[in-house]
């Protein structure tokens, strides 16, 4: 592995695992096409273990800012990468009780959100850096005003995604309100992200599942299918059949 300490290195790095079949395949995966909503990303064909093998190697040499200028690259992997790297900071600041360099990472983080542009980029950072952030922080409300429908669709599931940490730590309020917004979302990815963070609150405790249940008790005749599908993943077959029944009702 070489040397990865400036935004050109991490670039130069991936390209020594690139693959054009595996690039072709990325494009079909993540929509690329005109109007889809990957429309126009780059790829170099390099594996997510392979990324995490140059995280690995970078992130402790890799300053913040050359690893904002590679999370602004064409590729998509240098972009998953930079955020990653992101990532690795920040949780190492968490461990430290270091506020002040979360809050940079944060505040890095959301400056760069027209470059996490995908589902894989959010779902791989948001949690990790917002939704910490957002818990030992309660009183910062941004990502209430992110999953509204003004914003864009990264933005928003940022804002859903974000919610993991609170399923797992049992605060569920910001959760079950962030995807009762999303209820009318007019996206998929918008539901199937919803429905992923109900179904881990389900699977945290019986608070959970009690919560689970008292918000499709609510909302069954209008919960689009795939967040009810997702939400519901955990259940015995049994509930299951019971809720779409209702639906369908």
């Amino acid at each position: 592995m070489v040397s990865v300490r400036e935004h050109t290195d991490i670039e130069f790095a991936l390209r020594l695992f690139a693959d054009e079949r595996q690039a072709a395949t990325y494009r079909r995966f993540f929509k690329t096409g005109p109007g889809e909503y990957g429309e126009g990303d780059c790829f170099l064909g390099v594996t997510n273990p392979k990324v995490r093998l140059v995280v690995k190697e970078a992130w402790k040499d890799v300053a913040i800012n050359d690893a904002t200028e590679s999370a602004k690259s064409q590729w998509h992997e240098v972009r998953l990468c930079a955020l990653l790297i992101f990532v690795a900071k920040f949780e190492m600041a968490y461990k430290k009780k270091d506020d002040a360099t979360m809050r940079r990472i944060v505040e890095r983080y959301l400056s760069l959100h027209p470059y996490i542009n995908n589902w894989d980029l959010v779902d791989l950072s948001a949690y990790k850096i917002i939704g910490r952030y957002e818990l030992l922080h309660p009183e910062w409300t941004l990502m209430d005003e992110w999953i509204q429908a003004d914003h864009t669709l990264w933005q928003q599931r940022i804002a859903m995604v974000a919610t993991w940490w609170h399923a797992h730590e049992g605060f569920y309020d910001k959760l079950v309100a962030r995807a009762e917004t999303l209820l009318t979302a007019n996206h998929d990815l918008l539901h199937k992200a919803a429905g992923w963070m109900l179904r881990e609150m389900y699977k945290h405790d019986d608070c959970g599942k009690e919560t689970l249940e008292h918000f499709l008790e609510q909302h069954v005749a209008e919960i689009p299918s795939v967040m009810l599908s997702y939400a519901m993943e955990k259940m015995p077959e049994a509930e299951r059949l019971q809720w779409r029944k209702q639906r369908k009702k």
